[in-house]
């Protein structure tokens, strides 16, 4: 365990949830921008939002849910009356790596192939639409986990 000053372990705290904010602030409005689009019936604005949200996944997701982790595991290894074994920081773990192999296996691999679909066909092709909306519903689902991992770092359930 690291030994550091409170105003330091603070600093990192404000990093961990800063990213959290950012990460699951981002699927939220992600969520709720393809919900308006979709009820608006345009199937090309459509695929233009879901290829909009797939590049800030990467531009955006991603390094915020690397941050979550990173200084997530660096509070911990800081803090010596916690460790990997503590049921909410566990818990917590165990959310990321839903989210990870959601994100990792499907929603960023269907997201570049999506892309080169819609490159190749009308926005309005039903398989382009069908494959959009799936993205959204595993995101959707995704979303939910996170929205668990918040609940279960406030409530600390264990503890």
């Amino acid at each position: 365990m690291l030994a550091i000053s409170s105003t330091y372990y603070d600093a990192l705290k404000f990093l961990h949830v800063l990213a959290a904010i950012v990460w699951v602030g981002s699927g939220i409005y992600a969520q709720a921008l393809a919900t308006s689009v979709r009820r608006e019936g345009d199937p090309a604005r459509l695929a233009m939002v879901a290829r909009d949200i797939g590049r800030q996944g990467q531009r955006v997701i991603t390094p915020a849910a690397i941050s979550v982790l990173v200084f997530g595991v660096w509070l911990v290894a800081a803090d010596p009356y916690l460790n990997f074994t503590t049921t909410w920081i566990a818990v917590g773990l165990l959310g990321y790596v839903i989210t990870l192999i959601t994100g990792a296996g499907f929603l960023g691999p269907e997201s570049a192939r999506l892309g080169k679909l819609s490159a190749e066909r009308d926005p309005a092709d039903p398989e382009i639409q069908r494959r959009i909306q799936r993205i959204f519903f595993v995101a959707r689902i995704d979303l939910v986990v996170l929205v668990v991992v918040v609940a279960d770092m406030v409530f600390k359930p264990g503890s």
